[in-house]
C-alpha cells in the first residue's frame, strides 16, 4: 500500500456517498413519479423501465465497488449511469429561462467532474 492510499479511499467513499444518498432520496414515491414524468416529457422510451434500470445501475455499481468484486465493472456502471442520466435530465441547451438554464448547465458540469473522478478511481483501482 502506498503513502496516499488513504486519499484514494476517502475519494472513493466521497464519490460513492453521492450515488448512495442521491439514489436513496430518488426512491421516495414523489421523486420516482417526478423522474418518470420528466423522462416521458423528454421523450425517453419506456420511462418507468428506464428509471428502474438507472436506479439499478447506480446501486449495483456502488455495491461492486464497496465489496471489491468486479470494481472496474462497478465504476463503468456509475460512469454510464452518470452520462445517461445527465443527458436526460440536464439538457440546459433546450431551456429558455436563464436561471434554470444556468442551474442545469452547472449540474451538467458537475456530472462531467464526477465522471472525471470516476475515471481517476478506475485508473487507481485497476
Amino acid at each position: 500500500m502506498y503513502e496516499g492510499a488513504w486519499l484514494v479511499s476517502v475519494g472513493k467513499w466521497m464519490l460513492l456517498t453521492l450515488f448512495l444518498v442521491a439514489g436513496t432520496l430518488n426512491l421516495a414515491p414523489a421523486r420516482v413519479k417526478d423522474h418518470i414524468e420528466r423522462m416521458a416529457a423528454w421523450g425517453v422510451p419506456l420511462p418507468a423501465f428506464a428509471f428502474w434500470v438507472g436506479i439499478s445501475m447506480e446501486f449495483v455499481g456502488c455495491a461492486l465497488v464497496i465489496t471489491g468484486w468486479h470494481v472496474q465493472a462497478g465504476i463503468w456502471l456509475l460512469i454510464a449511469f452518470t452520462a445517461i442520466a445527465g443527458s436526460i435530465f440536464h439538457r440546459f441547451w433546450l431551456v429558455q429561462d436563464p436561471l434554470r438554464r444556468q442551474l442545469l448547465r452547472i449540474a451538467a458540469l458537475n456530472n462531467i467532474a464526477v465522471i472525471g473522478g470516476l475515471l481517476l478511481l478506475l485508473h487507481v483501482l485497476k
